[in-house]
This record gives C-alpha cells, structure tokens and sequence, in this order.
C-alpha cells in the first residue's frame, strides 16, 4: 500500500467513524443501520465491510481508539524517587484532556453508552501500573489497611466520573484542560493521597 493510499483508508476510516458518532446523537446504537453510517460517510456498503465486519465491530474500535487516548498516563517518569512530577503529571494529565476535548463526542458515545465497569476495565491496564507504583514506592502497599485493589479502582471510578462531568458540563464553567488537570491533582493530594499517608 502506498502512502496516498494508506492516506485515504485512514480518511475514510474517519470518515465511517465520524459518520457513526453524528448518528448516536440522533438515535440509539441499536437503531442505527449500516446502510445510514455507509450513506453519512459517503461510502458504499462495500467500502463500509471493507473496513469492518459488522456494527459492533465499527463501535469496538472506537472503543479502542478512545482508550488510546489515555496511553501517554502509563508513563512510569511520572513518579520517581518517593517523589511525584507534578509538573510533568500536570503536563501529561493536560495533554491527555486536551485530546478529549478534541475528541468530545467520540468520548461522550464511549462513556455515556458503555457499563461503567466496562470502560474502567479498559482503563485499569493503562493506569494501575503507575498507581501500584506510587503505593509500592511509598510503602503504602505494605502499611495500609487500604487494600490496592480498592485504591485503584476508588481512583478510577473518579476519574471517569469527572472526565464525564467536565465533558458535559466543564465549558459551562469555562475550565480549561490545564484547570482541570491541575485541580484533579490538588484534590487528590488534599484528599485520599493524604489518607493512604502520601504528603505532597
């Protein structure tokens, strides 16, 4: 495949996708046929089975580029020496949300339409490394009746759920990504970091 022609799969690829997140907004997931994503994409059904076998095969890759979104959390030089980046995690945590943002109505189609649990299990890969790491790196794995399981999901749970919140509502409040990281830092350390015994 040449480089134009990895170009215009790519193109199209966005363009089905696109075509799929603008229907959601006007009906269920379930009510969507593969004739009217084909038709607002401006392809043909063929093209559209060229790409994807079937609907849900279409939303598991959205699924999937969503979750890509969150990748650059994973990063383990977010934490080093008992000690955390915080500038570094700001920068990362920002860089993150501003993808969200630009990626709103993809974000919303995932969080709003998919289990709660579901989604977490998607993130809990990329983001319970580094949390096991802050408690490990701390002692906090050892010394706290807290189990890490439940800190880990506790941290998670919030996360979505204000991400969630931000993306519906966080324009109206006119909170930016940088805001927004920056608070969710400043509550965590406030809050449950100071319980399981981490000082900023």
């Amino acid at each position: 495949m040449t480089l134009q022609e990895d170009i215009r799969v790519r193109r199209t690829k966005q363009n089905i996708v696109n075509a799929f997140v603008a229907l959601t907004k006007e009906k269920s997931i379930d009510a969507i046929t593969v004739q009217e994503i084909a038709d607002k994409a401006m392809v043909n059904r063929a093209t559209f089975y060229a790409h994807y076998h079937d609907k849900q095969d279409l939303y598991d890759q959205v699924f999937k580029q969503a979750i890509g979104l969150f990748t650059p959390l994973r990063n383990p030089l977010l934490f080093l020496n008992r000690k955390i980046m915080f500038t570094k995690l700001e920068d990362t945590l920002t860089g993150v949300l501003e993808k969200c943002s630009k990626n709103r109505d993809l974000l919303l189609l995932i969080i709003d339409g998919t289990p709660s649990r579901t989604l977490q299990n998607q993130l809990t890969p990329i983001l319970s490394t580094n949390i096991s790491g802050i408690l490990k790196e701390f002692g906090i794995d050892k010394k706290s009746t807290i189990p890490s399981d439940l800190v880990i999901t506790y941290i998670l749970s919030i996360f979505i759920s204000v991400l969630a919140w931000w993306l519906h509502e966080g324009q109206a409040h006119d909170m930016s990504a940088r805001q927004l990281a920056h608070n969710l830092i400043r509550l965590a350390l406030d809050g449950h970091m100071r319980v399981l015994g981490i000082e900023p």
